[in-house]
């Protein structure tokens, strides 16, 4: 069995890279069951309104499991009222369980001598989000240290819905603000010429000189092919956030957040179309991600070559290195940029050694996108 300060340690590695808000219960529930003393775990989610709903659950006795979890999800309980009524700060041993009760009476000895829980609240910085419960056969009390456990695992649980949250709402935020733009500059040209183009349609009902008739047609196909041209230009702004002041500016202000030291280097004139730059970026968002979480540095260097024809890309960190296989934590990012280049038309390589770094290299043959009518 893990010591507690590498448990927190494992737990506080998992927590970090999910951005689930499920899989993140659910794991960070199972990796704190298999490696305590305690033998079953729920988490309750709690909304503003006092209404609780089973948000995660882990080697439950049948008691708890049978007609659907019906003795957790139903009806209220001791914890929950205390919850509601700001009574819970810290992991509290709770004495009196009426769900357990309950099942107990319901489904004799089917409790796997599980009589009593401890509960400690999920919150962060003010946030409240519902409670982490466990329990343990034949146990009626909780030492201290294990309540101080308990209480450790909830706060890190608690830190990280409220990241997920705010993620979300940065998200959501962000779509929002990007469909106002699109509207926006939809109105202000599309549809103005749309809105044209429905003019001149009705004027031909009225038109029989056929020279004139010729005319207007061709103005309506003159400026529909505008209006074409102006929706492609539309679409490809949709860039990712930070992109369209530039790539240098974009890297450095992902590297900011993450907390790497980024030393680029750019050898020609950049002239990337935007699918490639929007992929490149990508690639490297990626990159960083992995030095941040798996290399054991925090400086990278980043190198990107402009030839006539051809674009090449290096993202390099002095780190521990690692021993490429399909069971390696790094395996799902390189997959994505892999996939990525792949779509670009790109080839991508990457090598690594133990206690040497790693090198991802990116090669791609480079075209002006244009739009056409």
């Amino acid at each position: 069995m893990k010591t507690k300060l590498q448990l927190l340690k494992d737990i506080a590695e998992f927590l970090n890279e999910e951005t689930n808000k499920d899989r993140m219960l659910q794991g960070a529930l199972e990796m704190l069951i298999d490696n305590s003393e305690f033998a079953t775990g729920w988490v309750f989610f709690i909304n503003n309104d006092g209404v609780h709903e089973l948000g995660a659950h882990y080697n439950l006795p049948n008691g708890l499991t049978n007609d659907d979890n019906s003795h957790l999800i139903d009806g209220k309980c001791w914890c929950v009222n205390q919850y509601n009524r700001n009574n819970l700060e810290k992991a509290t041993n709770i004495f009196v369980c009426s769900r357990l009760e309950k099942a107990a009476r319901a489904y004799l000895d089917e409790n796997n001598g599980i009589t009593h829980h401890a509960t400690v609240p999920l919150m962060s910085g003010g946030e409240s989000y519902g409670l982490l419960n466990v329990a343990t056969p034949y146990v009626e009390e909780f030492s201290q240290e294990e309540l101080d456990l308990l209480e450790s695992v909830a706060f890190q649980i608690g830190s990280t819905l409220k990241r997920i949250e705010l993620n979300r709402r940065e998200q959501e935020n962000i779509l929002v603000q990007e469909r106002q733009r699109l509207a926006r500059d939809l109105h202000d040209s599309v549809n103005q010429m749309l809105f044209s183009i429905n003019i001149m349609s009705n004027g031909l009902k009225r038109l029989d000189d056929i020279d004139k008739i010729k005319t207007t047609l061709s103005s309506i196909e003159g400026t529909s092919k505008y209006a074409m041209r102006e929706m492609k230009a539309l679409i490809w702004q949709l860039k990712p956030i930070g992109l369209e002041n530039g790539m240098i500016q974009a890297i450095e202000h992902y590297a900011n957040l993450l907390g790497v030291d980024v030393d680029i280097e750019i050898n020609g004139f950049y002239d990337l179309d935007d699918k490639s730059e929007t992929q490149i970026f990508r690639v490297i968002q990626e990159s960083l991600n992995n030095i941040k979480k798996h290399s054991g540095v925090t400086e990278a260097k980043i190198t990107m070559l402009n030839h006539d024809a051809d674009f090449f890309l290096s993202v390099h960190d002095d780190g521990r290195g690692f021993v490429i296989d399909k069971d390696h934590p790094y395996n799902h990012g390189i997959k994505n940029m892999k996939e990525r280049v792949t779509q670009i038309g790109g080839m991508f390589n990457i090598k690594s050694d133990l206690g040497k770094g790693t090198t991802i290299t990116v090669k791609i043959k480079k075209k002006r996108e244009s739009i056409h009518e």
